[in-house]
């Protein structure tokens, strides 16, 4: 005889859905956290002495200079 599937339990629901949704917040957290951190090292920089914070604030322009670069080089994704 045929006997249906028990249904998930409710932890199993829970669990599922808490890691979807952490598995969709994680990469943006995580670089809101980067651009704080980064905030926070400029600011430690500027307190020894101005210079280091302009080196630093260099680093973070070529940085995002070679990531601008890199997603110019890119393949577009088929159809655009």
């Amino acid at each position: 005889m045929y006997q249906r599937p028990k249904p998930p339990s409710l932890w199993t629901e829970f669990w599922t859905l808490t890691r979807i949704v952490y598995g969709i917040l994680f990469w943006p957290l995580l670089a809101l956290l980067a651009v704080l951190l980064a905030v926070f090292g400029v600011f430690i920089l500027f307190t020894i002495h101005p210079a280091f914070a302009l080196l630093a604030i260099l680093a973070v322009a070529a940085v995002i200079g070679v990531l601008a670069w890199w997603e110019t080089r890119r393949a577009p994704p088929p159809g655009v």
